[in-house]
């Protein structure tokens, strides 16, 4: 009747189960990774910018798609503009690979004209936070493979040169020093053992994996993590840029201060900070200005609840939180130089001493045998 009464006439009916309309949300594959988001958004606001119709863009997009995966996304989402949902309503199906704060971002920027706004910022924050996480990844890249080569050459040593010297210092006995014995008895171990070695350290894993997937397994060892000289603060700091981030952001696109709260609360993803940010919810609902639930221990010093405070009382509440999240953010790279400058000398210094330990042992044997001789 809807369609009748714009002078468009029916021509055929087809079950929804068939044809284009059919798309789910799932088709073509599994979870949209992140340069895929990040393209599609950066492309959308592209084009509304240049004031493009919604669905006109939409195909556009599908048609430019680089993988099969975008190309049924967008289908999909294309499908429910033209059956005539909002964007909002037509992207909720897939709040899994886009989270919930860019959906009310979405709908928020629909609610007052300027999605092409809204798109922007969110390509532009998509950005940051890519940069961010791979800055994260890069910087620990090469500690980790130090770290990793550390332990793979003791292993080696232990596993096949301190053996070639088992036959000589078998005759000796007690009369090796305690440091050759020693290593000798770690590579016997090693040698003779390293299946149920490998077996242990499984099992170890497993059950490390299990307990840590629990909420309060995850809970603690999150605390732990956060508690840890340096690597803590990095956490913590990186942690409070995303959260306060978002937090103005969603309060300058005129989401209440409640809803941007409970958004921004799933963007921590240490359970030991998002439980201390969980009261600040229920602070705001009972009327309380929200500087009096920044008591956390984690803000000693730090001059966030007075900054807070005065943003209330000034009206300046979004510039402040978004100011502060650039603040925790470079907080948050210059300590994660300073661990970086700090473990890979340390690392490189371990490993040698350990070497030095085990060739100054089998050293040591070898010259108790001439003495001896």
């Amino acid at each position: 009747m809807r369609l009748i009464g714009q002078g468009v006439t029916p021509i055929r009916l087809e079950s929804s189960s068939t044809g284009p309309a059919s798309l789910s949300p799932r088709a073509g594959g599994a979870k949209l990774r992140r340069n895929e988001v990040l393209s599609f958004t950066r492309e959308m606001a592209h084009l509304k910018q240049a004031n493009m119709p919604l669905d006109r863009a939409l195909t556009l997009l599908r048609d430019t798609a680089a993988t099969e995966r975008l190309k049924h996304f967008i289908s999909a989402l294309e499908e429910g503009i033209r059956g005539g949902k909002s964007l909002y309503a037509s992207l909720l199906p897939f709040e899994r690979d886009f989270g919930k704060q860019y959906l009310v971002l979405i709908r928020a920027g629909e609610t007052s004209g300027s999605l092409g706004v809204v798109l922007k910022e969110l390509a532009a924050r998509l950005e940051t936070d890519d940069k961010l996480r791979n800055y994260v990844i890069s910087s620990m890249t090469y500690p980790i493979i130090l770290l990793v080569v550390s332990v793979l050459s003791v292993t080696l040593l232990l596993a096949f040169v301190v053996p070639q010297f088992r036959e000589i210092f078998d005759s000796m006995g007690d009369a090796l020093p305690y440091s050759t014995r020693l290593i000798i008895g770690f590579s016997d171990f090693l040698r003779f053992h390293w299946m149920a070695i490998l077996a242990a350290l499984a099992v170890a894993l497993f059950f490390f994996s299990r307990w840590s997937a629990s909420d309060s397994g995850r809970t603690h060892l999150h605390g732990i993590l956060i508690e840890m000289p340096l690597l803590g603060n990095v956490i913590k700091n990186l942690q409070f840029a995303v959260y306060f981030r978002t937090f103005g952001s969603l309060l300058q696109r005129g989401v209440p201060m409640v809803d941007a709260l409970r958004i921004s609360l799933d963007t921590l993803t240490n359970a030991a900070l998002r439980k201390d940010f969980e009261p600040l919810v229920g602070v705001v609902k009972s009327g309380k200005r929200l500087s009096t639930g920044f008591v956390s221990r984690h803000f000693d010093k730090s001059g966030t609840p007075q900054l807070v405070r005065v943003a209330e009382e000034t009206g300046q509440m979004e510039t402040t939180l978004l100011g502060l999240a650039d603040r925790y953010e470079d907080q948050g790279r210059r300590t994660m130089d300073r661990v970086l400058a700090t473990m890979e000398p340390l690392i490189i210094i371990l490993l040698g001493a350990l070497v030095a330990f085990i060739i100054v042992a089998i050293l040591g044997g070898v010259l108790s045998i001439n003495e001896t001789i």
